[in-house]
Parts: C-alpha cells; sequence; structure tokens
C-alpha cells in the first residue's frame, strides 16, 4: 500500500471476497519506476498478443477435464480435512454468485482507508471491518438455495513433493478453473490443463470470461 491509495473495494475472483482493488491517484513520480513499469507492461502486452495468436477453438467439459488431470497428472480429489476447503469452497461460490447473479448478494460497500497509513491503530480497525465484511459476504453466498444458483466444487491436488504442488478448484455447473501453485513444473502443468479445458469459437468470438481467463494463463 502506498499513500497515494484512496480507496479499496472488494472484487469478485478467483480468490472469492477477500480480493481487493487498492484504487490510487496520480502516477509514479519516480522516472526510474515508471520506466520500470511502462517496460514491463509492454513486455506483458508482447505476450498477451502471441498468446492471442495461439488460442484456437479447442474445448473440453469439466467431466473431461476431470478425467484428464486425473489420468495424466494422479491428480487427488480433496476433501474437508484438507486445509483450507471449506474456507476456499465458499469463497468461490461467492465469486461465482458475484460475476453471474450478483442481485443475489445484496449492497456492495465500499471501504476507505485512513488517511495517515502509518497509524497501526487505524490500519488494524481498517482490517477488521474488511475481515467483517468478507465473512457477511460469504454468509450471504453461503445462504443462497441450490435452486437459484447450484453449485457443485471440487479441489484436486497434485503433490509432486519436492517439485512443487498444484491446487486445482472448479464447479461443474460453471465453466470457471482456478489453480495455485509452487514450483516452476507446476506452471508448466497449470498451463498444460488451462489448454487442455480450451475454449470454444463463441468463447472467441464474444471474448467471454472462459476465453479471457486462458489468455491470463497463457500470458503469465
Amino acid at each position: 500500500m502506498s499513500k497515494a491509495a484512496s480507496a479499496v473495494s472488494i472484487i469478485g475472483g478467483a480468490d472469492g471476497p477477500t480480493s481487493v482493488f487498492i484504487l490510487g491517484k496520480g502516477r509514479e513520480k519516480n522516472i526510474f519506476k515508471r520506466f520500470r513499469i511502462w517496460r514491463q507492461n509492454k513486455k506483458y502486452r508482447r505476450k498477451r498478443e502471441r498468446a492471442r495468436r495461439l488460442i484456437t477453438p479447442n474445448a473440453h467439459t469439466m467431466e473431461e477435464l476431470t478425467d484428464y488431470i486425473k489420468e495424466r497428472f494422479s491428480a487427488v480429489e480433496a476433501d474437508a480435512s484438507y486445509p483450507y476447503y471449506e474456507e476456499r469452497k465458499r469463497g468461490m461460490k461467492y465469486s461465482l454468485i458475484q460475476r453471474e447473479k450478483p442481485a443475489l448478494l445484496g449492497e456492495v460497500k465500499r471501504f476507505l482507508p485512513p488517511e495517515d497509513l502509518t497509524d497501526k491503530e487505524a490500519l488494524i480497525k481498517w482490517q477488521k471491518e474488511l475481515e467483517a465484511w468478507t465473512k457477511e459476504c460469504e454468509d450471504r453466498a453461503e445462504a443462497v438455495p441450490f435452486d437459484c444458483f447450484p453449485t457443485e466444487y471440487h479441489m484436486y491436488v497434485v503433490d509432486r513433493k519436492e517439485e512443487g504442488r498444484l491446487e486445482i478448484e472448479l464447479d461443474r455447473f460453471h465453466p470457471v478453473i482456478s489453480m495455485s501453485y509452487s514450483g516452476r513444473a507446476m506452471a508448466q502443468i497449470a498451463r498444460d490443463i488451462h489448454l487442455y479445458y480450451g475454449v470454444t469459437k463463441q468463447d472467441i468470438d464474444e471474448e467471454s470470461e472462459r476465453y479471457k481467463s486462458l489468455l491470463t494463463a497463457l500470458s503469465t
């Protein structure tokens, strides 16, 4: 966080309601930092354009994807005993509702950070407000009945010990997958999974969320 931060909003995303967007004002004054940011952005845009040219229609269903990660990468399904499983399950449901039917969740709040970001007590109070709102959002999502918004959450884990670990989260009713990993080898597996899941021609033509997710995965 910087002293230029002016507002914070909780947004939906792969990580659920704990995703936080910092709104800043002005631009970086240090010319060397500005140049570095410009260069990084330019590099990312080039990678994104290369990735865009690689994407062709080759979509698979969630069921096919599940079979693929089990057979090819020996992925094992996690259950409620897995660390943070329930928390992440709640987070994904919130994220999906936020993206597809936000009206089911009611109001959206914005949180202003304290004016003095060196004030420890004020920052702690602000953090607690964010945490309380996150909990409220998840509770609202959890209360949405299945017939209003059907979900079927699954998490699969690829554990290669020294090479790292990959966690794959998906919902069979919605075309979205979320992955987190450690280790370079796991990054390549995550990329492979995104490519296998793929997109349809309609996804490409409409630049759907599924298409944007694949494009981002191939660009990073």
